[in-house]
């Protein structure tokens, strides 16, 4: 008769880091209203109890006019570089998109975009075991698409080659590449951002194991989003992801 193995503790060596960018006074783009607020909503989870409280020195939170190409790149390897492999970094972005790239303040219409290649790639010499993207951006959707007419063939291949090169990335973003992200007047706020903060604090934790998976708050997010905006806004789950890669614990 032999004792069953006890259950692995969780690693309480795991630790959070997160860059979080918001971006709504925009010069050469509509001015978005929530997107700012947003990223702050997100950034005071993260310093929350239940978000984890996380010290100074693991989170940081870049806004509009400080929100340009080479700061937010800078803080994103600043941070990313400092995990260890088994932490979670966690990159948000909510503002504009285009064309497989995020938009910083100083985007002058052609100039300063942030391609998705340049994310993936520190996102891959990142040694965190575990890695979220989350772009609440319209057209956030074509992200890691090749830049060709047909997005979906082409993006299929591409993430033939990410999967072989990033493991453990999640990116759950807003809406489909035609799709456009909606504000919500009524919220005030993103309608993704808005649902997923929800379910970070725990109300996706479908199976009450107090631990929020990946896929647990994706299910929650796509459910909510989709019914508040009647069906308008589809989120969008892609990577070489673990399903139950725990993205959030509550008490």
């Amino acid at each position: 008769f032999t004792q069953p193995a006890p259950a692995a503790p969780v690693d309480i060596d795991t630790k959070v880091w997160a860059v979080v960018v918001g971006v709504a006074s925009y010069d050469h783009m509509p001015v978005l209203r929530y997107t700012d607020d947003d990223a702050y909503r997100f950034y005071a989870f993260l310093k929350s109890l239940e978000g984890g409280a996380l010290p100074d020195e693991q989170i940081r939170i870049v806004i509009d006019e400080e929100a340009t190409r080479d700061n937010i790149l800078s803080n994103i390897t600043e941070v990313f570089n400092q995990a260890g492999p088994h932490d979670l970094v966690i990159f948000y972005f909510s503002g504009h998109g285009l064309n497989g790239s995020f938009l910083p303040i100083d985007f002058d219409g052609y100039n300063n975009k942030i391609n998705h290649e340049e994310i993936a790639a520190l996102f891959n010499k990142c040694p965190a075991k575990y890695k979220l993207c989350l772009a609440d951006a319209c057209h956030s959707g074509s992200l890691f698409a090749m830049r060709s007419g047909e997005t979906e063939p082409a993006l299929t291949q591409y993430y033939q080659s990410l999967s072989k090169s990033v493991a453990g990335t999640a990116l759950i973003m807003s809406s489909k590449a035609e799709e456009t992200s909606l504000e919500s007047a009524g919220l005030r706020q993103g309608v993704f951002s808005h649902f997923l903060i929800r379910g970070l604090k725990g109300e996706a934790d479908k199976n009450k194991d107090k631990i929020v998976s990946v896929q647990e708050l994706y299910d929650f997010i796509y459910d909510n989003v989709r019914t508040y905006t009647g069906n308008r806004q589809s989120p969008v789950i892609k990577g070489t992801y673990d399903p139950v890669m725990p993205v959030a614990v509550h008490r």
